[in-house]
């Protein structure tokens, strides 16, 4: 091979190779000690099914800052609503700030109209593995 078909051979590589060894390299910054997963049950005491039309929503929020909004971080919404029912939140850990606070919420709606919701706070431990249960409880009467 001549030394002119060796440099244009390399020139049309050089790009390749350059995007192989990038992809290989950032294949590498989301392992999995970088996500953070929440996971657990929603669930109530009360002995009813729910409507077919019912809709289950679970929400992790930064709560940290007092007198306004909590900010929503993740949110699962799903009909077909049975208890106890499984959630899981897998987020990058650099989403998450030293010194805030976080909690899982969740609520139980039928034709738009709130049936349950946790009337305690769940918060979470970031660095813990253990499920967080909510348990919601019925609104009115």
């Amino acid at each position: 091979m001549g030394k002119t078909m060796k440099h244009t051979l390399n020139k049309l590589l050089m790009p390749f190779v350059l995007a192989v060894a990038l992809v290989a390299a950032l294949g590498g910054c989301a392992s999995q000690s970088d996500l953070v997963t929440i996971s657990g049950d929603v669930m109530y005491r009360e002995r009813i099914a729910l409507p077919a039309d019912a809709v289950i929503k679970v929400q992790l929020k930064d709560v940290s800052l007092q007198d306004t909004k909590a900010i929503v971080m993740a949110e699962m919404m799903t009909d077909n609503v049975k208890t106890p029912h499984a959630f899981e939140f897998q987020l990058a850990r650099d989403q998450f700030q030293s010194g805030h606070t976080y909690a899982v919420g969740a609520r139980i709606e039928v034709d738009g109209k709130l049936w349950f919701i946790n009337t305690q706070s769940y918060i979470v431990n970031i660095d813990a593995t253990e499920p967080v249960n909510v348990l919601v409880n019925k609104v009115g009467g």
